[in-house]
């Protein structure tokens, strides 16, 4: 079935630019290219949508891996808020070096009362402890929506939450990890590539036309007559947004040619580099990102979430990156052992290498003035706060862009008050700075701390609020 948005279309008169979309008709391409023309539609009239990537990973995200070298050792009582420009970040992320004039390094949040000890599960979206209820084992219940979605209600998209990520299980279709629509209604989190692609674009064709999609034949060979009349009615400035929002696609599309440009010379003990079946995680997580950027190129949503966390006691073991223990044991690993950093390390970076490649892919595909890039923020964050067995007294993050300057996040390290002090700040906050950058005014989110009772933490951060 094709899926439509009729109340959404583009007619003629939604786009006064060169009236370049009158009389486009669409056939098996109206899913992956209508919602590109109400993009340009809605640049037309000067209105370019946010959008969100939130990237978890577990395991803790550790305060000294993210900190720049030479920051002055404080008392954390006051807000250190100090420029990223001249600071040289540590080896953990050294892969974002490159974007530190777009990027900003958070410490010093709180969220204790989402429980984040070996993972925290919904509460870390949602600010809350989701094993407070024995209805679900008291382990990950989803007791009330989670920010990605919230946001998502003030961004309108045909899918309002993409979830995509990988689970210690290979086999594993879909797993309920950290996002929640509504109360008691998670969102499944696809674990598989494929099943994400085809779940995602796969309706462009029906009947056999579906059989031999789902044999994984190209998508654009689909829809290339109505690509070639879209873009013989687009004037060339929009031609070109189209051909780099096509190439989001083209890059999947290519992955079976250079598989098989290269079989003669692969020997038979070398995994298959497909990344959209191989049984590596590595690649299965790589994969997953493109179809996050697929997704939010072809504007089928304006949130994504990519959790390679994949829940609470989901740990993996990443061989590929020559790591032998697995999350579970680095976790428990005494923070004196060199062995910590020597497993944590090439995780870490592997991590921040994918953050680094979202943030390509979206600079590459214009928009607007600019680029998306210009207009999405990635949050890179865990799912058990600043350790294994976190505590929540403050939860690390990294984050890429500022939504278009709705957000002061722009090549700065702000380090905010201990847990406890005045001044201290909290996830909630950090949340609602998000919701009220795109419209939403609520004064709350979450569940309180009431153990910060006696400090003042309502409202959104005011520091990073444009």
């Amino acid at each position: 079935m094709i899926i439509t948005n009729p109340l959404n279309m583009v007619t003629p008169n939604l786009i006064t630019r060169r009236a370049c979309l009158k009389g486009i008709t669409l056939g098996a391409g109206a899913v992956v290219l209508q919602p590109f023309l109400n993009a340009l539609a809605a640049e037309a009239a000067g209105k370019v949508a946010p959008r969100f990537i939130f990237l978890f990973e577990s395991n803790g995200l550790w305060p000294y891996h993210i900190q720049p070298k030479g920051v002055p050792a404080g008392k954390g009582d006051t807000l250190v808020d100090l420029p990223l420009k001249d600071m040289e970040l540590p080896d953990p992320i050294s892969p974002l070096a490159p974007l530190k004039d777009r990027m900003a390094i958070i410490l010093g949040l709180s969220s204790k009362q989402a429980f984040p000890n070996h993972g925290s599960g919904y509460g870390a979206l949602g600010c809350y402890n989701a094993r407070a209820s024995q209805a679900n084992g008291g382990f990950n219940d989803p007791l009330a929506q989670t920010v990605d979605h919230a946001l998502a209600g003030s961004l309108p998209g045909i899918i309002p939450v993409v979830g995509l990520g990988i689970n210690n299980n290979p086999g594993a279709v879909f797993t309920n990890t950290v996002s929640v629509v509504s109360r008691k209604r998670p969102l499944p989190i696809i674990c598989q590539p494929d099943v994400a692609f085809g779940s995602l674009f796969g309706s462009v064709a029906e009947g056999n036309a579906a059989k031999a999609f789902n044999s994984r034949s190209k998508l654009l060979d689909w829809i290339q007559s109505d690509v070639r009349r879209v873009r013989a009615g687009l004037p060339a400035m929009d031609r070109d947004k189209l051909d780099a929002y096509l190439e989001t696609f083209e890059q999947m599309r290519s992955r079976e040619e250079k598989i098989g440009a290269m079989k003669d010379r692969l020997k038979a003990n070398v995994p298959a580099i497909d990344k959209f079946d191989s049984k590596l995680q590595t690649d299965r997580f790589e994969a997953q990102c493109a179809v996050a950027i697929a997704a939010l190129a072809s504007r089928l949503t304006n949130v994504a979430v990519i959790d390679a966390s994949c829940g609470p006691h989901n740990y993996k073991t990443w061989k590929e990156l020559g790591v032998a223990v697995d999350e579970h044991g680095i976790g428990h690993t005494h923070p004196n052992d060199p062995n910590r950093d020597k497993n944590a390390v090439p995780i870490r970076k592997f991590h921040a290498a994918r953050v680094a490649d979202l943030a390509k892919r979206l600079a590459a595909i214009p928009e607007g003035n600019g680029t998306m890039l210009d207009n999405t923020l990635i949050v890179w964050m865990s799912d058990s706060a600043e350790e294994h067995h976190g505590q929540g007294t403050q939860w690390p993050m990294v984050l890429v862009g500022n939504l278009g300057g709705r957000l002061k996040t722009a090549g700065r390290y702000l380090q905010f008050p201990k847990y406890g002090g005045k001044g201290h700040r909290t996830m909630s906050n950090f949340y609602l700075s998000l919701l009220r950058a795109v419209g939403d005014k609520r004064d709350k989110f979450g569940d309180p701390d009431n153990d910060l009772k006696d400090i003042d933490t309502a409202g959104p951060l005011t520091e990073i609020l444009a």
